[in-house]
């Protein structure tokens, strides 16, 4: 029954991504968009670039920064700098807009719409839950709050 939930969830993630990053990448200007993303210590030493898009998972060794992701960012230190549409789970994360779970000891995303879940979590806009001991959101939530931050 797990692996059928499971197997679901990551169906609908699949489907929902293109759709998410669909609006902004009508011209992408021929990206490449590649299911699968390594990063051994940091740039230029991962595939794909730090400019391409990643609909799948991307594993970081160390840094690993790509534009857009869907589905799984996991490593030491993670930053999308486009829309990150899944979980995103390391030390550190970073990404533009977050759409889904950040986990980790430290959250950082101009828009949240989901999860932070940490030590530190940071967000410009929160249409969601933050849960750490210290969560912080220009709007959406309280300014800081300690434990859990809910905005809407």
């Amino acid at each position: 029954m797990k692996k059928t939930i499971v197997a679901a969830l990551l169906a609908a993630l699949s489907a929902a991504a293109p759709a998410a990053y669909g609006a902004e990448k009508e011209n992408d200007g021929g990206r490449i968009w590649l299911p699968i993303g390594l990063s051994i210590v940091a740039p230029p030493v991962q595939l794909p670039s730090p400019s391409h898009t990643v609909f799948g998972g991307m594993v970081n060794l160390g840094y690993g920064q790509v534009e857009n992701i869907a589905i799984l960012d996991a490593g030491i230190a993670n930053n999308v700098t486009g829309t990150m549409c899944g979980v995103q789970a390391g030390a550190l994360n970073f990404a533009g807009n977050a759409y889904g779970v950040q986990a980790g000891v430290f959250n950082s995303a101009d828009v949240t719409a989901g999860l932070q879940i940490g030590v530190l979590n940071f967000t410009g806009d929160l249409h969601g839950v933050q849960i750490g001991v210290l969560n912080f959101s220009s709007s959406g939530g309280a300014l800081v709050f300690p434990i859990v931050n809910i905005g809407f």
